[in-house]
């Protein structure tokens, strides 16, 4: 964290992988590895990094020795466990475990060795699993990462030997056949309730590799353990945008790859894509080579770095599209056949991207090409970096990709939220509250900005604020209008700034029918700026009320 810090690279969380454990077994620490993960967690906090650990489904099978009495520790996931392994013996004497149907108990084999498996169809144990986080929770720790929840048995992988492996089933006693596929959905949803429980003033935030339809209702998820390849990053593409459309739209994949290591290029590449999809995280398996982006050379930090800052720059957007996401159920990480569905184009193009309603990304997903074909639909865009409109005609054409470039488009007629770059999410206010607005060929444009705390479920019962911006042609007049805001969430003051793309330099402005003055250059101070000849900024406080802004 510390050297992330020090590269200049926003970290927001620290994600612990199984070898935090004792002995791998679930709700424990490591103590030589973590001594005190409460003072770790309390320090990462302080300065704006947040930890999530892994739980895996399987329980180390640790049979009490005869006579050897239960301890009850106020902190139970710390010291050793050698002599007794709490898990376990709780599991045990409530029979929370799967049984096959001649009574025997389900054991199989993941990274403790023998492991039993929880009936996450089974209400009661659905609770006690739910309480165990505490464990985890009275350490600092802030999300959890499920994961091997397939669930993986490194015995059978076909599952062929759980054939006969029963589940409670709300009182049915169906087989694996049946309930293999609800495992993940069940395991996520006992960890969303109990961290829901624990701490019901804080959002649960729970990652998945493994689900089922409605698993979105408990759980992100990341794509599992995939390979540092071009390939696997050309695949990333298609799988968060068919998980979209499937209903999970908080999804993202290992940077740049779980196994292998890559090399400097497929890391620039991967974030070149990650960090415009919600989940974005660099990991890699225990036994590589580390992908910290130091690790690669400068040329490739720098790439990282100018991509996580405009991550954070984008955060207003990403977060309004994925809050649209929650509310909808439309994905903020689209195919472009969402978005055009009368372009037949679009059906099996796979290799670029839509971010909500208005950015279009194209990335390079080949070793080694400074260049790739475009395919932009019969609409108007703008080029994200210069400005630059463009008419797209259905057809393709070869467009510039050095390795520092993502080809990235705004689509005529949005409104594109953005704010100042930041180290990690809360740092600051978002101030100024930038929206960007480029006019389709009518002139027209539309957008909204989404706000609550990020952290309650206040958001359940109004405590957000939705912000609607319009801009439209009237009498000869650019008129951008934005809305009084709704809902009772208040963020800091601050001033909007709002620039128009693709205007002629106005000899005047007027906000609510009062002239604005005209700023001598770029700069603090509430009035208006023309830092391009075609393109005008004006700013002015973010008071809380409706107002116009008149261009001429």
């Amino acid at each position: 964290a510390q050297t992330y810090q020090s590269h200049d690279l926003p970290l927001d969380v620290i994600y612990l992988d199984i070898h935090y454990m004792d002995g791998y077994r679930v709700f424990t620490w490591n103590p030589t590895r973590f001594p005190d993960p409460k003072g770790m967690t309390q320090r990462l906090e302080a300065s704006g990094v947040k930890v999530v650990t892994i739980v895996d489904p399987g329980v180390k099978v640790q049979p009490r020795t005869p006579g050897t009495p239960l301890v009850a520790a106020a902190n139970p996931a710390l010291g050793t466990h050698e002599a007794g392994y709490y898990v376990y013996d709780e599991g045990m004497n409530h029979d929370y475990f799967l049984r096959r149907t001649d009574g025997s108990l389900y054991i199989g084999e993941v990274w403790p060795g023998k492991a039993v498996f929880v009936d996450y169809t089974r209400e009661d144990a659905r609770r006690w699993w739910g309480g165990l986080f505490k464990a985890l929770l009275d350490q600092g720790v802030a999300g959890i990462w499920t994961d091997m929840n397939e669930p993986s048995d490194f015995v059978d992988k076909s599952g062929e030997s759980q054939k006969d492996v029963v589940f409670d089933d709300a009182g049915q006693k169906s087989l694996y056949g049946k309930n293999r596929n609800v495992f993940a959905l069940t395991m996520a949803r006992a960890t969303y309730e109990g961290l829901e429980h624990l701490q019901p003033d804080r959002r649960p935030f729970v990652i998945t590799r493994a689900g089922y339809a409605g698993v979105q209702r408990y759980a992100t998820m990341w794509i599992g353990d995939s390979v540092a390849s071009f390939d696997s990053l050309a695949l990333n593409i298609a799988m968060f945008a068919s998980l979209g459309l499937s209903g999970e739209s908080f999804v993202g994949s290992d940077l740049p790859g779980f196994v292998g290591r890559g090399d400097g290029e497929l890391l620039a590449r991967s974030y070149q894509v990650a960090f415009l999809v919600p989940l974005c995280r660099n990991h890699g398996a225990i036994d590589d080579y580390d992908h910290e982006p130091w690790r690669y050379g400068a040329p490739y930090e720098a790439i990282v770095r100018k991509y996580l800052k405009l991550r954070y720059q984008l955060l207003p957007y990403l977060y309004t599209t994925l809050e649209e996401a929650h509310r909808t159920g439309v994905p903020l990480f689209r195919p472009l056949l969402l978005n055009f569905q009368d372009d037949p184009s679009t059906l099996n193009l796979d290799d670029e991207f839509m971010v909500g309603d208005g950015l279009l990304a194209a990335p390079v997903t080949t070793a080694g090409a400074r260049s790739r074909d475009l395919y932009l639909p019969n609409a108007l865009f703008y080029d994200f970096w210069t400005g630059a409109p463009i008419q797209g005609r259905g057809e393709l054409t070869t467009v510039p990709a050095p390795l520092d470039h993502l080809p990235l488009y705004v689509r005529g007629g949005t409104i594109i939220p953005s704010t100042i770059p930041m180290n990690h999410v809360g740092e600051k206010p978002w101030n100024p509250l930038r929206f960007d607005l480029y006019p389709d060929a009518e002139g027209s444009a539309r957008g909204s900005l989404y706000e609550d705390d990020g952290v309650s479920p206040a958001y359940k019962t109004g405590a957000f604020r939705r912000t609607a911006v319009r801009l439209t042609r009237q009498a000869g007049a650019r008129v951008i209008a934005i809305g009084a805001p709704e809902g009772s969430f208040a963020p800091p003051r601050r001033s909007w700034e709002v620039v128009l793309h693709a205007v002629s330099r106005p000899s005047s402005v007027c906000v609510d029918g009062t002239a604005l003055a005209e700023l001598p250059a770029p700069g603090p101070g509430l009035g208006w700026y023309a830092p391009s000849s075609d393109t005008a900024l004006v700013r002015i406080e973010d008071d809380g009320l409706p107002h116009q802004i008149s261009l001429r």
